[in-house]
């Protein structure tokens, strides 16, 4: 008994070791999303003042943007049901909500892109006032959802290979570094989906 009790000692201390390790990567998580939050609130601002004083017509928003909306709401929402899985060891569906959950940002991208060329091409080049704001601002944000889909694939991908069998599930189910890992990822997601919301109600009203 005295036996088994020190070889857990070292697993509970790695254990904690790791949890405070990741514990400061969420509170600098939160200080980087203050910081972007800020960035946006600013680009905004910048937009509704210069807008005050433009003659320019009103850009339309194209139903493409609402899809895309949906389809990042869709995502936020299989990032929670991700968490469930691993919580639940379910490591099947686990590893089919991360490839979703990758396809539905890849989707969102798409989606952007093409919204951009339809924008583009009816006239709203970077001469025209809320167009280029729109384009910039919207692209900032498009860069943060790739570089979240940058992370994600990486870990996708290591998953998969500890995921390969039922056996290695078990170990990957209880690291608590894969834990950490996607439960930051899932803040900084619906980060950028509340943030895309935001947005797309801003150029609503501004226009």
């Amino acid at each position: 008994m005295e036996k088994k009790t020190l070889q857990q000692a070292p697993e509970k201390v790695y254990e904690q070791t790791i949890q405070r390790k990741y514990r400061n990567y969420k509170w600098l998580m939160y200080l980087t999303i203050c910081g972007l939050s800020l960035m946006f609130l600013s680009l905004t601002a910048m937009y509704f003042m210069d807008h005050l004083g433009s003659k320019q017509p009103r850009i339309k928003i194209l139903p493409i943007f609402y899809w895309n909306s949906l389809v990042l709401l869709a995502s936020s929402l299989l990032a929670i049901i991700a968490e469930k899985h691993f919580a639940n060891d379910n490591f099947s569906s686990y590893k089919t909500s991360l490839l979703l959950l990758l396809g539905l940002g890849l989707l969102f991208l798409s989606g952007q892109f093409i919204g951009w060329i339809t924008l583009f091409t009816a006239g709203y080049h970077f001469t025209n006032h809320a167009a280029a704001y729109l384009y910039v601002i919207s692209g900032i944000h498009a860069l943060h959802i790739i570089g979240g889909l940058t992370f994600l694939a990486v870990f996708t991908f290591k998953s998969w290979k500890m995921l390969d069998n039922y056996a290695m599930s078990v170990v990957y189910f209880t690291d608590p570094i894969a834990k950490s890992q996607l439960k930051l990822f899932a803040i900084f997601w619906h980060f950028l989906g509340v943030l895309w919301l935001y947005l797309l109600f801003f150029f609503l009203v501004v226009g």
